[in-house]
């Protein structure tokens, strides 16, 4: 079904800042028609409405391959394992003996079992005090590691973290991290790539909106008696959000690092790894745990890290003549296309779209045979059970709070 809720468009719209005759002439309609789409008497299918988006500049459509996205870090917790030996065997894929031991003292443990940047901690005193607790922790070169091991047994990260989720029910994913890399197209048309010294300007500017976000930090430098020097620049990194919270964007030129990394020149560096701009997000807690279950459930992991990207900011480059913001459009070909995603650690509260919503997808159809039914036995229907509802005590307060909304917004 391509019907939506009409609701949705009314949000976008109020999002852009426009009023409905300011919005219908952005897109090439009658105010009348728009009215209509928004008051729901006129039928709003999907196509109509990223028609709508695609009008205002925002991207419908993108090439799947243009970013490179790939797993950057990972920890995972996982409450009984008794026997190490069984789980490098049967989940790692890889023979224990791979596993030199040694004493530490990070994340509370006493001892690292390290297969170079693959570790695993668990306790050296596990037999007396019966703590079977073990964490894999893979950086993002043990990520590259387990790459070549899963390519060697023809398996996926998916195929590899449904194993893990699925037979350890106690399992906990507490960091993960997404790294999608911009890339480099080439001498001729850098001024085709995103700057992040554009973001810099933007957010002070007020181009960038931010959902739940509330701060961010930059850090980056070069020579100022010479300018044209890159060699001595580290290259700008953008921080969103905050170390601590469960979701933290790092944006950075990774064009610098690696030139710094591998001592050759910038150019040298764009030529040999084709990695422009990297924007990684790091999730910790409850929210890597999410972002791995709509993983091993079937959403893309590209998909996953632009929708979320998409649902906390929205970059912008000035305005239309009717005052609303326009999406960037070198923004919008690596973020865009891609619907908003929101990870729900707990149930979002009652909202009246979940009614509507219900009533348009799952009741709509019904309600037209009752109307057309009433029609033939000369019997209102729809008015018998209209009458026959009643106000609970719940909708006095969704309609009181829904009052004092609409009172805020006028």
């Amino acid at each position: 079904m391509d019907k939506m809720n009409p609701l949705h468009l009314k949000k976008f719209r109020k999002e852009t800042g426009m009023t409905q005759k300011q919005f219908a002439a952005s897109v090439g309609i009658s105010p009348r028609t728009y009215r209509s789409y928004e008051d729901g008497s006129r039928k709003l299918s999907l196509e109509k409405f990223s028609s709508f988006k695609e009008q205002l500049g925002f991207h419908q459509n993108r090439d799947p391959n243009f970013v490179d996205v790939h797993l950057d870090y990972l920890r995972m917790t996982f409450m009984s394992i008794r026997d190490l030996n069984s789980f490098c065997k049967t989940y790692l894929h890889c023979s224990p003996s791979e596993f030199k031991e040694s004493e530490t003292r990070l994340l509370t443990y006493t001892r690292v079992w390290k297969r170079g940047n693959i570790w695993l901690f668990d306790y050296l005193d596990k037999v007396e005090t019966g703590n079977n607790q073990v964490t894999l922790q893979l950086s993002g070169q043990g990520c590259r590691e387990m790459e070549l091991v899963l390519d060697t047994c023809q398996l996926s990260w998916q195929d590899f973290l449904q194993a893990l989720l699925f037979d350890f029910t106690d399992s906990r994913v507490t960091r993960l991290d997404i790294a999608l890399d911009e890339p480099y197209l080439g001498h001729d048309r850098q001024d085709e790539q995103f700057l992040l010294s554009d973001m810099i300007t933007k957010v002070y500017q007020d181009e960038v909106s931010f959902r739940s976000i509330r701060t961010w930090n930059h850090i980056g430098g070069g020579n100022l008696k010479n300018l044209e020097d890159t060699e001595s620049r580290q290259g700008i990194s953008l921080y969103f959000g905050s170390r601590q919270s469960n979701l933290y964007f790092n944006f950075y030129e990774k064009r610098y690092e690696l030139a710094k990394k591998e001592q050759i020149s910038l150019e040298e560096a764009l030529e040999i790894f084709g990695i422009w701009n990297r924007y990684e997000l790091r999730f910790a807690h409850e929210k890597a745990q999410l972002a791995v279950e709509e993983y091993i459930n079937g959403v893309d992991l590209g998909e996953i890290a632009r929708g979320i990207i998409n649902h906390e900011m929205q970059v912008y480059d000035g305005t239309n003549k009717f005052g609303a913001f326009l999406p960037d459009q070198k923004w919008q070909k690596l973020f865009g296309g891609t619907e908003p995603l929101k990870l729900r650690m707990k149930p979002e509260p009652y909202t009246i779209d979940r009614t509507v919503n219900w009533l348009m997808y799952q009741v709509a159809n019904s309600l037209k045979l009752v109307e057309e039914a009433g029609k033939i036995m000369d019997t209102d229907i729809l008015k018998m059970i209209q009458e026959n509802g009643e106000i609970t005590d719940r909708a006095e307060h969704i309609l009181d709070d829904l009052k004092a909304s609409y009172r805020l917004q006028k």
